[in-house]
């Protein structure tokens, strides 16, 4: 990375990688039901598009870790620093693992010791995704900090809608938990870009349109 960070390219190509790998995959898997499973049942052990899938996800989060050291390297206050460790850290504790030692089971499979990995570390990156934008919403006031304050609740909220939808799932029963699964992850990959714009501008000494 230089002084003027690439920051924003980085994050966009995660973002686009991720959507595109779950819209094919989602395409590819026949009988899948985009609004009611779940984004992991496309990297599940038995689905026929998880090569595909588990792929995706890996490049999507070399990609973050990318972003993770970018930003260590030109920020300029404690919070931006720990939104680059914590980016790391969420590479290293959870990133690969969640969709590829721990995947989750299959629908009509007997669940195992994968699922309670599966969920355990979800809920790792669901805290250090919030803890994310915390930091952010601290690094940056004004507009972005009530954006990222909107933005987390958004997460949260839907994430807590899909954990509950996802009850039924040994019914097969778990309606709209991949919408609301998908409204949560693709408002943090929206917080994830303009925080990108954010921590470019601070970089390059630009603020509200000038130099600082």
């Amino acid at each position: 990375m230089t002084r003027r960070p690439l920051l924003v390219p980085v994050a966009v190509a995660a973002v686009a990688v991720y959507i595109a790998g779950d819209v094919l995959s989602a395409l590819l898997y026949d009988g899948y039901s985009y609004t009611d499973q779940a984004i992991s049942e496309l990297s599940a052990f038995g689905s026929p598009v998880r090569p595909l899938m588990v792929t995706v996800i890996a490049i999507h989060n070399v990609l973050l870790l990318a972003f993770g050291i970018g930003v260590l390297r030109v920020s300029r206050s404690r919070s931006v620093w720990w939104i680059g460790a914590l980016q790391i850290a969420e590479f290293v504790l959870v990133g690969i693992a969640t969709h590829t030692f721990w995947a989750m089971s299959s629908r009509g499979r007997a669940p195992g010791f994968n699922d309670t990995m599966h969920i355990a570390l979800s809920g790792v990156f669901s805290l250090l995704v919030v803890t994310m934008m915390i930091f952010s919403a601290v690094a940056f006031p004004g507009w972005f900090r009530r954006y990222a304050l909107a933005t987390t609740v958004v997460v949260v909220g839907f994430g807590i809608a899909s954990s509950l939808a996802m009850r039924g799932l040994e019914r097969n029963d778990t309606p709209c938990a991949g919408g609301f699964e998908r409204i949560n992850a693709y408002a943090y990959f929206a917080w994830l870009v303009v925080l990108a714009v954010m921590v470019t501008r601070r970089a390059s000494g630009i603020r509200d349109g000038r130099f600082e």
